[in-house]
């Protein structure tokens, strides 16, 4: 089994620092609003309208004068985008914007602070995988594996697939944005079995990290596409596998789209990414003419606000490989809860799955995960080429 001189580790570390970073910037990038003050943190209440005044950063609420320029901004509790945990959080908003919507007299459009979703807003939201918010998903999943080169008991073994869900607006905003929803996806892999000569029972255990994959999904705007979830781009592979067990050795490209539906207590679709190889990463490449791909698919019902039921499984499939062994189709239920840990919004995903098709050599046969997929501030807010 040979190492590749890849950069898959380093990949994996910076992905996850700049995800931390994401989770821990505030839910209203700074500049975006032109104030933030709570129940302590304001002159007057007039009429019962709360007609509010920030403060600027020298006053403090106990001063009177409402001189003019000395206050950043006026508003009524019609011209306000939170009210948090009863608090009374407001946050000022930009001159152009209003109540009501992103420009004033247009349309509404949707609320691009999840805090201010209800549960079941949130819980749908959360597993449309081209919505409008951010995500870093997680997922920690324990495996077992059997195949015909394997004559004794099930192997198992440990994986950990991060995977950052991450809208980025290219033309107009709220119902009328186009964007990419991109998840670019590395897998590491905990002490997984790897047949070593193709004879039964010979298998070494390692740990390291796959390719990079990348979709790139354009979504239609919300005014479009209605309750359908419609999305189609290309989609590339990089080799930054740390092992070439783990890895194709290929730099790929594809085709890839979402295609579902969401209604009120419900919501369906699949995900198909392909790859094709479009150039070897080194000159001794074991597997020419790489042609693989997998699909998400999912179905989730909500029981209550924020709790879903339903399945969410990935398909693999790979053309290259040997018959009987070119498909792993896996089934099983999933439980999904949207909750807070402190102030972060998460969803909490517990499923079981087994593989109905399998490889016949060896494969995956089932496996137990629990998804992690706490929302984030969108790393890009204007659309890249206008529009706003």
């Amino acid at each position: 089994m040979k190492n590749t001189n890849c950069p898959g580790y380093a990949i994996l570390a910076a992905a996850v620092v700049l995800s931390l970073l994401m989770a821990t910037s505030p839910s209203v990038a700074a500049g975006e609003y032109l104030n933030e003050f709570s129940s302590d943190n304001y002159l007057s209440q007039k009429d019962d309208t709360w007609n509010l005044w920030a403060l600027t950063d020298s006053e403090s609420s106990s001063d009177t004068a409402f001189a003019a320029g000395v206050y950043l901004n006026k508003f009524s509790s019609g011209n306000y985008l939170g009210l948090q945990d009863g608090e009374s959080d407001f946050w000022a908003q930009t001159d152009g914007e209003s109540a009501s919507g992103s420009e004033a007299g247009s349309e509404q459009a949707p609320v691009t602070d999840a805090s201010q979703l209800s549960a079941k807003e949130l819980s749908q939201e959360s597993a449309n995988p081209i919505g409008r918010f951010a995500y870093i998903f997680t997922q920690f999943a324990a495996t077992m594996n059997d195949g015909d080169l394997n004559t004794g008991d099930h192997h198992y073994a440990g994986s950990i697939t991060f995977q950052p869900i991450i809208p980025i607006p290219l033309y107009g905003s709220g119902i009328d944005e186009w964007r990419i929803v991109t998840r670019p996806t590395i897998n590491l892999f905990l002490d997984q079995p790897v047949p070593d000569s193709g004879r039964q029972d010979d298998f070494d255990r390692s740990t390291g990290v796959s390719d990079l994959l990348i979709p790139l999904p354009v979504a239609l705007p919300d005014r479009i596409a209605g309750n359908w979830l419609l999305a189609l781009g290309p989609s590339f592979s990089r080799p930054t596998a740390s092992k070439d067990d783990f890895g194709k050795e290929q730099w790929c490209a594809g085709v890839t789209g979402v295609f579902g539906y969401i209604s009120k207590n419900w919501m369906a679709g699949f995900y198909p990414q392909t790859y094709f190889r479009i150039a070897d990463h080194s000159t001794i490449s074991s597997e020419r003419g790489a042609r693989f791909g997998n699909m998400f698919y999912w179905f989730f019902y909500n029981i209550t606000d924020d709790t879903q039921i339903g399945w969410s499984p990935t398909i693999q499939w790979n053309d290259k490989a040997g018959s009987g062994n070119k498909w792993n189709v896996p089934f099983g239920p999933s439980l999904a809860k949207v909750t807070k840990w402190g102030n972060q919004l998460i969803r909490i995903e517990v499923g079981a799955e087994i593989s109905v098709v399998r490889e016949d050599d060896y494969g995956e046969v089932g496996r137990i995960k629990v998804n992690l997929i706490p929302v984030v501030p969108r790393p890009i807010k204007k659309a890249i080429f206008g529009g706003n």
